[in-house]
């Protein structure tokens, strides 16, 4: 991640955060585009975007006490797919919101869905697709994983576009 001090600053007082927020909560992570950010056209580069919602999935594991639950057990989250719908620039010195919620799950795949918001307009969305492995790269299901944060609960519908992403990742799975 190449945004180490910002990840300091999001994930040690959202890991150690004696409060914990829901699964289904909102979860933000405000920010601005520091020089470094930039592109040669001047807006935050696509790669930057990526980390960003890397920021916002940690912020929403450490708040909710996944990450904790899962490192216990010997889990890790891997990135199976995500995709960007770029709207509006962000320039420097803006600031801005990462907006993160759980979007569903389905099977051995948890959706998230980041909004990035700027003064008050959408800029960017990005939809990502994860699976937690266990060791021995052994599948962890969704249902396992709630498991582990003591809940039962059902995942709310999730959109066409994240049922075909899976349809397609179990595809090249099998």
């Amino acid at each position: 991640m190449n945004l180490f001090f910002r990840f300091l600053r999001v994930f040690l007082p959202a890991f150690f955060s004696k409060v914990k927020t829901g699964l289904l909560d909102l979860h933000i992570v405000r920010s601005a585009v520091w020089l470094g950010d930039q592109d040669p056209m001047g807006h935050m580069t696509n790669s930057r975007y990526s980390s960003f919602t890397d920021l916002g999935t940690m912020n929403f594991m450490g708040r909710t006490g996944a990450l904790k639950a899962y490192r216990k057990r010997g889990w890790a989250t891997i990135i199976q797919y995500e995709s960007f719908h770029y709207i509006r620039m962000l320039k420097y010195p803006q600031k801005f919101e990462v907006h993160t919620r759980l979007a569903g799950w389905e099977d051995v795949y948890i959706c998230f869905e980041h909004t990035f918001i700027s003064r008050g307009t959408v800029c960017a969305t990005s939809r990502m697709v994860a699976r937690l492995y266990g060791r021995k790269r052994a599948k962890v299901t969704a249902a396992e994983a709630m498991e582990a944060l003591g809940l039962y609960l059902e995942s709310p519908p999730l959109h066409p576009a994240f049922l075909r992403t899976i349809e397609d990742l179990k595809a090249r799975d099998a």
